[in-house]
């Protein structure tokens, strides 16, 4: 795992500045290389995972001196590969899995990606036909981002700061993706919120040659689904597939570990690990538990129960995320807003891991794959309701949905309830856009003084979905919109802020594609992960399977009204909101609601704050 940066037109100082922003991804090796004959540059920093040796260094080589490649992530069946590549002729100088990949690359170009299972974002230089290419995994679990320069070259990075040092790129704001960023809490790809940076879409790849740019799409998951079998057949057909993506994330030279929450997902997970273990003579897995002062957020005795069943070494780590203290360098970390708190967690339960941990295993991902989020049953639920209830009984029932009260205290029943009635005049699209936006699009015209309300980009995604069964659509709109944008973005920025690699099972391709090809009756035939649940009760004890999970979130609300109270009435003036371009008025009736209590409104109040933090620079 690692941080890269590079230039078609790279002044040295220009690339060791981009990689000195990169530190934190790769403290373990720094290095930069430049074609003297085109101006291009390459930089990378290194967290040794795999070869450990100075013979997985990069930016590395071709042995002709033709291509050079800067490689950030893991190429889990690199062993695999290099066998195939050494029978059919090729000798290696190192054991990395980077050398194996730029040997592909040399060979077959673009059409080895689909040989990879892995995680991944790369340049590949060629210096004979001056082409860049950048590739970025299918789902977008390794960031990258790219500008255009005044020349009409190139730049990019693993991260908009590293980027950001890079003279010519236009860092002005872009007001779209501002609305973006409310609407979702996250700014979208491609978009940034600087207009001349963008984000290379996940499963996607970029061509640069002599200021022509060419892109397309290598790889999208696809739910759409109609195979029809027993729920206990499908758990057979996937459990080997499951069993595989587990294993293959234990490949290192360095001791891998699992954050355990106790959910079924890291569950599953550290089942796994522990039952490969044994069979390969390898010491228990490590678990790590991050545990909370609050009894609605804690999931501790969950978790040991777990990991006494699998018999892992087991360590908790009590959460104490400074919100406030830490707010500045995790916008840093983004480069832009992020506005979902649980990066704070994950960045808390990083750094405390990191001391035990090189990598560890997660669980993010299962939710998707495998339809996990009660907004699912909700999708499924208020089909059924707009076709059973007539159209002016709904619209009542929305109005009569505003009385509804909520709570901050973590429990969200009265809320989603609230939610599905107020979506019941809306169609399929908007009111699942309803429930996972935040900012409405009238809020948005509000705050952002706009005309007319901007479109719901979540909706906009939904309808292109290539199933219009609801379920296949909705796991499809969190697959490209909630999952890279959110789940991943956070977990890499958090994780490399302190150079701890996290690797996904449950987003190995080969399980996306089997459960996708499933039919929604199927993958939703008992409610949430009925697939998923089926096989972990051939690896775990009923009352762990059917444990009720709570999803790792702090207590916002809570926080809001304590420690960061104060953060609230000295950066969210009417002055202060003026000057960041927000409508005060607006801002003050946001603000007036929250401190009411009568609406959750903590995380709009925070995105809100992530906001004028950016902005403050």
């Amino acid at each position: 795992m690692c941080g890269i940066a590079g230039s078609t037109a790279a002044a040295p100082a220009v690339l060791a500045e981009m990689a000195a922003r990169l530190a934190h991804r790769g403290p373990d090796a720094s290095a930069t290389w430049n074609d003297a004959g085109s101006g291009c540059g390459l930089a990378h920093t290194r967290l040794a995972i795999i070869d450990l040796s100075p013979g997985g260094a990069q930016p590395m080589l071709s042995p002709c001196g033709r291509w050079a490649l800067a490689f950030n992530g893991e190429i889990y069946n690199y062993r695999a590969l290099r066998t195939e590549l050494e029978a059919a002729g090729e000798t290696f100088r190192s054991t990395s899995d980077t050398e194996v990949l730029l040997r592909l690359l040399m060979r077959e170009g673009l059409a080895c990606l689909t040989k990879l299972i892995g995680m991944f974002a790369f340049a590949l230089w060629d210096r004979t036909e001056r082409r860049l290419t950048l590739v970025r995994d299918r789902l977008g679990v390794k960031p990258l981002v790219y500008g255009r320069l005044p020349d009409g070259g190139l730049a990019f990075a693993s991260e908009i700061e590293s980027l950001r040092a890079h003279p010519g790129l236009d860092l002005g704001l872009d007001r779209e993706a501002l609305s973006l960023y409310l609407a979702c809490l996250y700014v979208p790809h491609p978009r940034t919120l600087h207009t001349g940076i963008a984000k290379l879409p996940p499963g996607s790849w970029l061509s640069w040659q002599n200021g022509r740019v060419e892109s397309g799409l290598w790889w999208a998951p696809a739910y759409t689904g109609e195979r029809t079998v027993s729920v206990d057949e499908a758990a057979e057909e996937l459990m080997p597939l499951m069993d595989s993506a587990v294993r293959l994330r234990l490949e290192a030279d360095v001791e891998v570990g699992c954050f355990l929450s106790g959910g079924i997902d890291s569950s599953v997970i550290a089942a796994l690990m522990a039952r490969a273990c044994r069979e390969t003579g390898a010491p228990p897995p490590r678990t790590l538990t991050m545990t909370f002062a609050e009894p609605a957020y804690d999931e501790r005795e969950a978790a040991r129960r777990v990991a006494e069943h699998v018999g892992a070494r087991h360590g908790e780590l009590p959460a104490r995320p400074e919100a406030a203290g830490f707010l500045d360098t995790m916008v840093r970390r983004f480069g832009e807003p992020f506005g979902n708190p649980t990066a704070l967690l994950i960045h808390d339960l990083s750094r405390k891991a990191r001391e035990h941990l090189k990598v560890a295993l997660v669980g993010d991902g299962g939710d998707e794959v495998f339809a996990g989020y009660p907004r699912y049953h909700g999708g499924l639920l208020a089909e059924r309701w707009r076709r059973a209830v007539p159209g002016p009984l709904r619209a009542l029932a929305a109005q009569a949905a505003e009385l509804i009260p909520e709570s901050s205290s973590g429990r969200h029943g009265w809320r989603r309830a609230r939610e599905f009635l107020a979506a019941g005049r809306l169609d399929g699209a908007e009111a699942y856009a309803s429930w996972v936006e935040y900012f409405s699009p009238e809020e948005r015209r509000d705050l952002l003084g706009l005309d007319a309300p901007p479109p719901r980009p979540i909706a906009a995604l939904y309808r292109t979905a290539p199933s219009a069964a609801p379920l296949d659509a909705m796991q499809q709109t969190d697959l490209l919109s909630f999952l890279p944008g959110n789940l991943l973005a956070y977990g890499d920025a958090m994780s490399m802020a302190v150079a701890l690699e996290l690797r996904l099972p449950f987003l190995d391709h080969r399980l996306i594609e089997a459960v996708g090809r499933l039919g929604p009756q199927v993958r939703f035939a008992a409610g949430k992960k009925t697939v998923l649940r089926a096989m972990a009760r051939r690896l775990l004890p009923t009352a762990i399977v059917d444990a009720p999970k709570r999803g790792f979130n702090p207590p916002m609300g809570l926080w809001l009204k304590g420690e960061l109270k104060g953060l609230v009435a000295e950066r969210l003036t009417p002055a202060r909101l003026l000057a960041l371009g927000l409508e005060p008025k607006a801002g003050a009736r946001l603000l007036a609601e929250h401190a009411a209590g009568r609406r959750d409104v903590a995380l709009k109040v925070w995105a809100l704050l992530v906001y004028e933090a950016w902005a403050r620079g």
